[in-house]
């Protein structure tokens, strides 16, 4: 097992979608919840014409994380970025409704480590 609050590098990939037609230009990656961020790599989809990027694109990065309580995992986070320059919020917090429509928060996913 890995020791709580160690840093390791870890290697993800996904894929994000702006809507409207607009292109995603960046992917933002932390594995330290928000204090650095890594630029990820697009490595599919950069290339759909110009407001009118209808596809996903896909990206992959490294990205340092902190080793969780549990020495197992890494709490990582990703935010997209589109041509406009709008970007995922941080939390639903001030979007939050019963039904949990529009939710576009950061995506946050807990990962195992091997």
């Amino acid at each position: 097992p890995l020791t709580p609050g160690e840093t390791v590098l870890v290697k993800t990939s996904g894929w994000a979608y702006a809507g409207g037609g607009r292109n995603i230009v960046r992917v933002d990656v932390t594995g330290n919840n928000g204090k650095s961020w890594q630029t990820a790599t697009i490595t599919e989809g950069s290339n759909q014409p110009l407001r009118r990027a209808w596809a996903w694109v896909f990206w992959e990065c490294e990205v340092p994380a902190i080793v969780c309580e549990d020495g197992v995992s890494v709490e990582l986070a990703c935010k997209g970025v589109d041509m406009a320059f709008n970007t995922q919020p941080e939390s639903m917090g001030g979007m939050w409704n019963v039904r949990g429509l529009v939710n576009n928060s950061y995506y946050r996913v807990k990962h195992k480590v091997m």
